[in-house]
This record gives structure tokens, C-alpha cells and sequence, in this order.
């Protein structure tokens, strides 16, 4: 079944005048009307989140946001432009989307936090410094990354260990690069004031 069909054979099984009549009444605050609409019509709609999240708990989240959304935007319902089952369907999947982007944002992040981690955790006997550097220095360099901010701090290691551009760091972090170059120039200035003492 298409998304089309899937909509339509959706519609056919609620009342639109009803819904509509539920959401006009929403849109003046009836609290009542609300409840009235999420008995009819969440278990669907919760579906139609579970579809695309595939997870209960971000799926009941996106259904309450959702229904916020109906309680704050009722009044902009046009039953011209769609019916009202495809205008609240329309809603949760838009919410839906949104999460699912978040949590792959999320998910991203926490990884390469997790790579940050491991890295430091590492001899930096194993970094491409390992030429440059002799036991104490590995020790006093190792010292001074750990004093500084994680921000600071993960910039440096990814430019300068892991060999990311500027432009490369600022894609993975979700930054502008203007604000990855302040944060390398300043980690860098706080790690060569570190190793100077």
C-alpha cells in the first residue's frame, strides 16, 4: 500500500465532520474537545509515529508534541486544504522526522565523543606525534590536553591527531567553522602555556 492509499484508507475510517467539528472546538480551548480527539484519533496517529521512529518511547513523545501542536495550531485547520485525519497525520509525520534527524544527530555525537575518549585513554605513543615526542613530553603533553575544555580539547585532537580539516571538524561538530578555528587557536594557546611551565 502507498503512502496515498495508506492516508486515504485512514480517512475512511473516522468521521472528518466529527474531527472537524472536535478541532473548531479546540481552537476555541476546549480542553474537552481535546480529549475527546486524542481518545479517537491517538492510536493512529501514535502509529504513524511508530512507523517511522520504530521505538515507543520517542513514538508517545512525538504523539504528546503533537497534540500540543493541534492544541496551539487548531485555529489554522482548513478543511479546503486537507482533510482533517491528513492535516494531523501530516503534523505527527513532520514530528517524527524532526526526532528521528535529532537522534541521529545525537547518536552521531555521542560516538564521536566516545572516539575522543578513546583516544585520549590511548599512549600518545601511538599518535602521529610519536616521532616528535619522548617519554616525558608524552606524559606533560597528555597532562596539558587533559586541563583543557572539552571543546578545546576535542578540536585539537581531531585536527591535529586525527588529521581533520577545519572544514571537516566544523561538518562533524555541527559548528561554523569560524567558531572551530577560535576554539583550536585558544586550546592551542592554553596547551603551549601548559607546556611552558
Amino acid at each position: 500500500m502507498g503512502r496515498g492509499e495508506f492516508f486515504s484508507a485512514m480517512e475512511n475510517t473516522f468521521d472528518p465532520d466529527e474531527l472537524e467539528n472536535l478541532l473548531a472546538r479546540i481552537a476555541l480551548k476546549d480542553q474537552k474537545a481535546l480529549e475527546q480527539l486524542y481518545k479517537r484519533v491517538a492510536p493512529k496517529l501514535n502509529g504513524v509515529a511508530m512507523i517511522i521512529l520504530r521505538d515507543t518511547d520517542l513514538s508517545n513523545d512525538v504523539l504528546q508534541e503533537a497534540f500540543l501542536q493541534i492544541w496551539h495550531k487548531a485555529d489554522e485547520y482548513r478543511r479546503g486544504l486537507s482533510e482533517p485525519m491528513t492535516w494531523m497525520t501530516s503534523l505527527v509525520r513532520y514530528r517524527a522526522l524532526d526526532k528521528l534527524k535529532a537522534e541521529g544527530r545525537e547518536q552521531r555525537r555521542r560516538e564521536r565523543h566516545d572516539e575522543i575518549e578513546q583516544l585520549l585513554e590511548q599512549d600518545l605513543v601511538e599518535s602521529p606525534l610519536r616521532e616528535v615526542v619522548n617519554s616525558n613530553e608524552k606524559c606533560r603533553i597528555h597532562r596539558c590536553l587533559r586541563s583543557l575544555d572539552v571543546l578545546n580539547r576535542n578540536a585539537i585532537l581531531m585536527a591535529y591527531y586525527y588529521g581533520y580539516s577545519r572544514e571537516d571538524i566544523a561538518v562533524h561538530i555541527e559548528k561554523p567553522v569560524n567558531t572551530v578555528k577560535i576554539w583550536l587557536k585558544r586550546g592551542l594557546g592554553r596547551l603551549a602555556q601548559c607546556l611552558g611551565h
